[in-house]
């Protein structure tokens, strides 16, 4: 639930940060306080649905990502549909750009922590083996 709870948060700092930079390209000055929480709401319902499709299996990871990324898509255009974003003048193709952009950002921060954890394991591991030929731990 905790680890949930921070990839939501971060999620939602991406996509605020993002959001930003695209509105100051856009001449935009300032981002609403209603924004940042119809954009929280929506990384929740996000991350809900992304639990789901975890527990499915996939023979081929590039449907696994399709899925995703569509499910995600289709969760930015309803939400953006419901709290009025594109007459706020954020067309849609913004939108779906910036959701493929925040997936592919938690999924490379995600094999980056992958690869950290592999590192500390092979070390571990590393320095177990070290003992045993030794003679310190019997293998």
């Amino acid at each position: 639930m905790k680890k949930m709870i921070v990839n939501i948060l971060a999620t939602t700092g991406v996509a605020i940060v993002v959001l930003a930079i695209i509105a100051s390209l856009h001449g935009a000055e300032f981002l609403f306080v209603r924004g940042v929480f119809e954009t929280l709401g929506a990384c929740i319902v996000i991350h809900l649905g992304l639990l789901l499709t975890q527990k499915l299996e996939y023979r081929y990871i590039a449907l696994k990502a399709l899925l995703d990324v569509s499910y995600i898509i289709a969760a930015v255009i309803v939400f953006g549909a419901v709290f009025d974003w594109f007459d706020r003048g954020t067309p849609p193709w913004i939108l779906v750009i910036m959701a493929v952009f925040v997936y592919c950002t938690g999924l490379f921060l995600s094999l980056y922590r992958v690869q950290e954890e592999v590192n500390t394991i092979n070390k571990l591991l590393k320095k177990r083996d070290e003992r045993i030929n030794q003679g310190a731990l019997k293998p």
